[in-house]
């Protein structure tokens, strides 16, 4: 959309499909640039299902790495307790 002028308001006059009394988004990027975006909500919604796990499956290969883990941070974190 281009605007030539502004009414004595200071209104600019938008398309007509956007509709009347929408919500915008106005960002003032330097003294004489606006950019004005239509504000929608955010529809990208994601819903992941993960199973309850009761007790992990056995990994000896991350079991390797997690003591090699703890055993280099193991003075800085503190101790367990149920």
């Amino acid at each position: 959309m281009n605007a030539t002028v502004t009414d004595s308001r200071r209104r600019l006059v938008m398309p007509p499909e956007l509709p009347a009394r929408s919500p915008v988004l106005v960002q003032q990027i330097d003294a004489d640039t606006w950019i004005v975006k239509r504000a929608r909500p955010d529809q990208a919604r994601v819903v992941v299902l993960l199973p309850d796990l009761q007790q992990l499956p056995r990994d000896p290969e991350w079991q390797a790495t997690e003591s090699r883990i703890v055993a280099h941070h193991g003075h800085t974190i503190a101790p367990f307790e149920e």
